[in-house]
C-alpha cells in the first residue's frame, strides 16, 4: 500500500510538472492591457462679459476727411451722450463713488468708464462713438458731422488726482472726424 502511495504521488508531481510546461513557451503570459480613457473635462463657460464693457463696432464707413469744419453749434446729440452717461451709472455702479460728489460722481475706473459710454451710446441705435486718445469722445449718428464731447473731469495734473462725470459738449465737425 505504501508503493502504490508513493507512486501516486510521484505521478502528480510529474503531471503538475507537465502542466505547468505546457504551452511551449518559457516566457510568462502578460496580461492584457485595458486602455485607459481619460474623461473628457468639462467644458469651462466663458464668462460673460460686463454690461458696457465691450465697444460694438459702428455701423458707419470710416471718415478720415483732409479739412474738417470745425465749430461749437447746438448740439444735436445731447440727449444721446446724456443717456449713455445715465445708463452707464445704472448698469455699472462699481465704476463710480457716488459719496465723492464734484458735479458728478468721482469716477473709480477711467478706462472702463469710457469705454461704458461709448458703448451704451453704440447700443443706443442709429448712433456710434469712439474714445479719443485727448480724453474726449467722439459721437455721430451717421458720416456728414459727429459731436466732441468731455464726459470726465480731471483734477490736479501729472498725474490727475481723480476723475469725476462731466457732460461737456465741445463741438462739432463736418464731415464726421471717424
Amino acid at each position: 500500500m505504501m508503493r502504490s502511495c508513493a507512486a501516486a504521488a510521484v505521478g502528480l508531481v510529474l503531471s503538475s510538472l507537465a502542466l505547468a510546461n505546457c504551452g511551449g513557451s518559457s516566457s510568462t503570459a502578460q496580461p492584457t492591457q485595458v486602455p485607459v480613457v481619460a474623461p473628457t473635462p468639462t467644458p469651462v463657460p466663458t464668462p460673460t462679459p460686463l454690461a458696457l464693457s465691450v465697444i460694438p463696432s459702428c455701423q458707419f464707413a470710416q471718415s478720415n476727411p483732409s479739412n474738417p469744419d470745425c465749430e461749437k453749434p447746438a448740439s444735436q446729440l445731447a440727449d444721446v451722450v446724456n443717456a449713455a452717461i445715465d445708463k452707464t451709472m445704472a448698469q455699472r455702479p462699481e465704476l463710480f463713488d457716488f459719496k465723492d460728489v464734484d458735479g458728478g460722481p468721482r469716477i473709480l475706473d477711467y478706462k472702463a468708464y469710457m469705454t461704458a459710454v461709448v458703448a451704451a451710446i453704440g447700443q443706443s441705435g442709429g448712433n456710434c462713438g469712439k474714445v479719443d486718445a485727448e480724453g474726449e469722445i467722439g459721437v455721430k449718428n451717421g458720416n456728414s458731422f459727429n459731436e466732441q464731447w468731455i464726459i470726465a473731469s480731471k483734477a490736479g495734473w501729472n498725474p490727475p488726482a481723480g476723475n469725476w462725470v462731466i457732460r461737456k459738449y465741445v463741438g462739432a465737425c463736418w464731415p464726421s472726424t471717424f
